[in-house]
């Protein structure tokens, strides 16, 4: 590749054909589909995007890349299966669509999924850094279990398909990465989502403290039982979910 990538931008271009491939395969793309594809860089993964879907929204900040892709898919473009958007991701306003498939900037990892969940979707599969994604999926009791773990149950349901070495990406990343599922079905069910999320954020914001002492911080007055001698980390999203109706 003959263009400069971005250290501050953190820019790792994905190579390996055979990730490739598997991340549209996991997707179970069709004809039907409508997909948004976020930080399409090179538009390695665009290609196999169109080759099994009925349309790709891209969006990408970068110009370089903006001028590669119109060039690589002008044909796309001008028949109308591909929509190029230029922008942040996070402040342009998204399409419509059924399934999102990207190779996501993982500095954006958090606020970029938290967009999606409330953006309506049938599914989606997402390139994360490994630790990020161990997060997203991590159960109570567990060290990497906190506000992420908690709070994305109120949305989807995760798993992990497949870990992804440095070795896939141009230039290679110190980090790993991993290929993550989300389906748009909640695990728990959450009647003020306001409430919730501010619940958890208070509690794993003082998470060196037991839970009475945060149940007295938010002025929650339910019987909390046993649950007072209790770390936020500890604590199931269920329950997050039930004591967030005492806000």
């Amino acid at each position: 590749m003959l263009m400069r990538l971005s250290r501050k931008e953190a820019q790792h271009i994905l190579v390996d054909k055979r990730v490739l491939r598997r991340i549209v395969s996991y997707a179970h793309l069709s004809r039907e589909d409508v997909v948004l594809e976020v930080g399409c860089g090179t538009g390695n993964l665009t290609a196999y995007i169109l080759k099994h879907s009925g349309k790709v929204y891209g969006i990408e900040k970068d110009r370089r890349f903006i001028k590669m892709l119109k060039e690589r898919f002008s044909d796309e473009i001008k028949n109308g299966r591909f929509v190029l958007m230029e922008g942040d991701a996070l402040k342009v306003e998204w399409p419509s669509f059924d399934k999102f498939v990207s190779n996501i900037p993982y500095k954006i990892s958090s606020k970029l999924t938290f967009k999606l969940f409330k953006a309506g979707f049938k599914l989606a599969v997402v390139m994360y850094q490994r630790e990020f994604a161990e997060r997203l999926i991590a159960r109570e009791g567990s060290k990497k279990y906190g506000r992420l773990s908690v709070t994305a149950r109120a949305f989807s349901r995760a798993e992990i398909l497949e870990i992804v070495s440095p070795e896939s990406f141009r230039p290679k990343p110190k980090v790993e990465s991993a290929i993550v599922r989300l389906y748009p079905e909640p695990e728990v069910h959450v009647k003020n989502v306001e409430n919730f999320e501010k619940l958890v954020r208070v509690a794993f914001s003082n998470r060196r403290k037991k839970f009475g002492k945060i149940a007295e911080m938010l002025g929650i007055e339910c019987d909390i039982g046993d649950l007072k001698d209790e770390r936020p980390e500890n604590i199931p999203p269920e329950i997050y979910a039930r004591l967030s109706e005492c806000l």
